[in-house]
């Protein structure tokens, strides 16, 4: 079920009539219920991982709190990890290693391949709860006793697709809540209004860039010059925009069970170090990998030297998490490299601004910074999106040469369309950078203005968005991975 789909729309409108229209204590077993039907609508293959891995998770927390040993707790941590992270690492990577080998040995990996399933959202679901057997573990709080509620905490069907990857004391206890969802109308408006600019992000911007990238990244060999810059260029507008708008549908669904979800995406290319925007940029599995793998690893804790490691450590376990290749690697290994860089190198340019009195905050030096850092996620960005290592390397050279721009499959009006629309996404990012809410602050207008504002949106994401022969509306980025 595509959650891009009249169908989905329909789905959601029904449970959350639903929801609210049961007393309080059985609320949330709609939403559980509606958590299963929405998954198995993917095909019921996937379903013995997601339960494999809710009660594998479940039974280990309460496993933990009854042993006394640490070494007996840590024993059964471990399992836990190994078990359901092994499994993730299992179904990406069987495939493509089967493939390589069948280039050094000669064998038939057909029918190997035939018996692995991918699951729909493992990546996603096997973090988060993995995350909370852990917390269970540190005694951050003390593990769930009801099955149900834990079910419910690891199947929410707004996020279990692409996330955001959330914690158990921000989720569980909201699914849960005993409290009355009192302004219902509330929840609704605000819900379809984060929808509504999630589906112009993705439709009209998003899969309007890709008509461009994907036949420049997909014939690399046929272009060069600035037209290979402008697919890089629209892959970075691309991929913000396609994972950043199915997280506002995602998040605005939610929204309409009155449950607030974590904010994933903080203007990410405002950023002003490469720092700054893994502060910004997929919030909920940065924070992951910092609390679950860097903090553990020793953080920053043991010397510049291991802070370092650590960071390559923490970056190559995100390439790895992203996808199948050596490409994913080596963009993860970048994202390091650019951190380490820019932390050995701060010193020196306090100090030089120092000397000059230059504010490195504002004005001029801060969009000088922002710059830098947009062109170096752009160089990232052509590395992960590129067909290989190799096809990156041969995509980045083929930028120098001296050829002209070409639009490709896009239109003047295609291009149009995508300025306009940026220009909109700019001026309510930069509104949002300044501590604004837009939503609260479209509140606060009189009717025919908040209506306005509404159906323009609604107009444009019907009538700009890109439909048509061989477009498959579930096609998401980030459920790739």
């Amino acid at each position: 079920m595509s959650i891009l789909s009249i169908y989905f729309l329909l789905f959601l409108l029904l449970s959350s009539l639903i929801f609210y229209a049961l007393p309080n204590k059985l609320k949330p077993l709609s939403i559980l219920a509606a958590n299963i039907y929405f998954y198995i609508q993917f095909g019921l293959k996937h379903l013995p991982f997601l339960l494999f891995s809710i009660v594998s998770t479940f039974a280990g927390a309460l496993l933990i709190e009854r042993l006394e040993k640490k070494s007996a707790k840590k024993a059964v941590l471990a399992s836990v990890l190994f078990l359901n992270i092994g499994l993730l690492f299992y179904v990406k990577f069987t495939p493509y290693l089967l493939n390589l080998a069948q280039k050094v040995v000669t064998f038939d990996s057909s029918n190997i391949l035939k018996t692995i399933i991918v699951p729909v959202g493992i990546a996603f679901y096997t973090l988060q709860l993995c995350g909370y057997i852990v917390d269970v573990y540190r005694e951050k709080y003390v593990a769930e006793r009801n099955f149900l509620k834990f079910a419910a905490f690891g199947t929410f069907f707004p996020l279990i697709l692409q996330g955001p990857i959330s914690r158990y004391d921000q989720l569980a206890d909201q699914i849960y809540s005993k409290a009355k969802r009192e302004n219902i109308y509330r929840n609704y408006t605000y819900g379809a209004q984060l929808m509504l600019w999630g589906f112009f992000k993705k439709l009209v911007v998003a899969d309007r860039a890709a008509i461009l990238v994907n036949e420049v990244f997909g014939n690399y060999t046929s272009y060069s010059g600035l037209t290979v810059a402008l697919a890089v260029l629209f892959y970075t507008i691309q991929i913000y925009m396609d994972f950043s708008g199915c997280v506002d549908i995602c998040r605005g669904a939610a929204q309409l069970f009155g449950i607030n979800v974590i904010e994933n995406f903080k203007q990410p290319y405002f950023a002003s170090s490469t720092q700054d925007f893994w502060r910004r940029w997929h919030i909920a599995l940065s924070s992951w990998f910092r609390d679950y793998l860097y903090i553990p690893l020793g953080g920053n804790r043991m010397g510049a030297f291991r802070k370092y490691l650590n960071i390559l450590i923490v970056f190559f376990a995100s390439g790895l998490w992203h996808g199948v290749g050596f490409h994913y690697i080596v963009w993860g290994l970048m994202q390091g490299l650019f951190q380490i860089v820019g932390a050995i190198t701060l010193p020196l340019k306090k100090k030089i601004c120092d000397k000059l009195m230059l504010d490195r905050t504002k004005g001029f030096l801060l969009l000088w910074q922002q710059l830098i850092t947009f062109c170096l996620i752009n160089l990232s960005w052509l590395v992960f999106r590129a067909n290989g290592t190799t096809a990156a390397i041969a995509m980045f050279k083929s930028i120098f040469t001296l050829q002209p721009v070409s639009l490709v499959n896009l239109t003047y009006l295609d291009l149009i369309i995508i300025c306009v629309s940026l220009l909109i996404v700019f001026f309510v990012s930069y509104y949002k950078e300044k501590g604004f809410s837009v939503r609260d602050e479209l509140s606060k207008q009189v009717l025919p203005v908040r209506w306005s504002v509404f159906l323009i949106l609604f107009a444009a994401v019907v009538l700009l968005g890109v439909y048509g022969p061989g477009y498959s509306d579930s096609s998401f980025i980030y459920m790739n991975f």
